[in-house]
């Protein structure tokens, strides 16, 4: 038996999901949804798809339903995910939270939507117990992790965890709030277990799990890259709706309002950005959050840090290496500085690590919230290389940032055109969690989407 759908059944199934669940499944996914949907004909007996649908619908196929949700999500994640973000609810977004709710003597309620296997929610509540410990009278605080996967939340409740999710966490983090079993696994101490919540929610079809005004911050990260542009307005329609005044919404570094929604401003917070509602103002003073699309900033002199290696003329390979190991460690200011000491030398680089450093430069840039900043070096990595495909997908990125919807589309385009031949180490640190073919799919359908902001229409794409 093939172990590939029929198109017609492929989208039927792919129009069921975006309507239940608001997933967008590109081409480079459908043989993985093939081969699950053909176990489940098999598991529950359905002669073909039209008759699984039918039975997903049916009094009774809520489970079923749910097993399917649960092997179609993607669930990649790990403890303190995007350090410039983290660093912005540290020191920025969560003492202002808590002395707000410390002052008023209520409860400050935090949302992770979209939580996957709990990594999130409980780098959130590490977080808010390190600075409330900061505070005179700290408020009680709640946060509440919700995923549409039930075996995601499964993992999630058992706080469980081990290699590359707890490799990636902040070492300090790891000795202080996690316990190392003798099997190796670490599990998530009971001080932040107790203020996680998590519960079964689908942000698509479900009413928000809050009353209007009852959440402080929002954080929803790396989920509405996969929803359609009309299912991400709808989504950040209902995260407005629960918002206290003065509220925030967080999203992943690579996701944007900008052309989607109208109700929130952009706020730089050091080398992040995070949205609160567009009529909103910061606490003590008139200053108005700035509007979308997301904000650049004047290039600024930056002094090196010690991470940072200088580039010689010897071994250009060697601080390039450098230069990676501190974007890998989160510091992309040190990687920005690295990488610009590299391009800017007398020394003439060999063409692929001039690219190299040149694209590492522009995702620096792009991770510390300045996508303008990004352009220039991605246009003369891609000049270098024009079949470098993960500059050209860093530059759509850019240039989409800076409000450029047009040449954003064509960049897309050409990351589709050129992703697929790309070396695996060279496009690693943009997958996130996917195959090289799911991301040339994404790019189609993000050049058209660019498209339709920029007012192109495309015929017979």
């Amino acid at each position: 038996m093939s172990r590939r759908l029929p198109a017609a059944d492929l989208l039927a199934l792919g129009s069921y999901l975006r309507r239940t669940a608001g997933l967008e499944l590109d081409e480079a996914r459908r043989p993985g949804l093939s081969a699950v949907v053909l176990d489940r004909l098999a598991a529950t007996g359905q002669p073909d798809v039209a008759h699984y649908l039918r039975m997903l619908d049916a009094p009774g196929g809520a489970a079923e339903r749910q097993r399917l949700l649960d092997e179609v999500t993607i669930q990649e994640t790990h403890f303190h995910r995007g350090r410039p973000q983290i660093d912005a609810l540290r020191r920025h977004l969560l003492p202002e939270l808590l002395a707000r709710a410390a002052a008023e003597r209520r409860e400050l309620v935090v949302w992770s939507a979209g939580c996957a296997t709990g990594e999130e929610p409980y780098t959130l509540a590490m977080l808010l117990l390190e600075v409330a410990a900061t505070l005179p009278d700290p408020p009680p605080v709640r946060v509440v992790g919700t995923d549409v996967s039930t075996a995601a939340l499964e993992v999630a409740r058992a706080a469980t965890y081990s290699g590359r999710t707890v490799a990636l966490a902040e070492p300090e983090a790891v000795q202080r709030w996690l316990h190392r079993d003798p099997d190796g696994t670490h599990v998530v101490r009971d001080e932040v277990r107790r203020l996680v919540h998590l519960q079964h929610h689908n942000l698509v079809t479900d009413p928000p799990p809050f009353s209007a005004g009852g959440v402080d911050l929002v954080v929803c990260r790396h989920v509405t890259i996969y929803f359609s542009r009309d299912t991400t307005r709808a989504v950040v329609t209902r995260f407005r709706q629960v918002l206290a005044p003065g509220g925030w919404l967080l999203l992943g570094p690579a996701e944007t309002l900008w052309q989607v929604s109208e109700e929130f401003a952009t706020v730089q917070l050091g080398d992040a950005f995070a949205y609160r509602p567009a009529r909103a103002q910061r606490p003590g003073g008139p200053r108005r959050a700035r509007p979308l699309p997301p904000p650049t900033r004047a290039a600024r002199p930056v002094a090196p840090r010690p991470a940072a290696v200088r580039p010689t003329a010897a071994d250009p390979g060697t601080t390039l290496a450098g230069a990676h190991a501190a974007f890998d460690a989160g510091d992309y200011e040190a990687a920005a500085v690295a990488a610009a000491a590299l391009t800017a030398t007398g020394t003439a680089l060999p063409d692929d690590l001039h690219t190299a450093a040149l694209c590492l430069l522009g995702h620096a840039r792009l991770n510390r919230g300045d996508p303008v900043a990004a352009v220039a070096p991605l246009q003369r990595a891609v000049y270098l290389d024009p079949r470098a495909g993960h500059a050209h997908f860093l530059l759509a990125v850019a240039l989409a940032g800076a409000g450029k919807a047009r040449p954003a589309a064509a960049s897309y385009r050409a990351a589709a055109a050129t992703l697929a031949g790309a070396p695996t180490d060279a496009v690693r640190r943009i997958l996130d969690g996917r195959q090289v073919e799911e991301l040339v799919q994404l790019c189609r359908r993000l050049a058209d989407d660019a498209d339709v902001a920029g007012g192109t229409v495309r015929r017979g794409a």
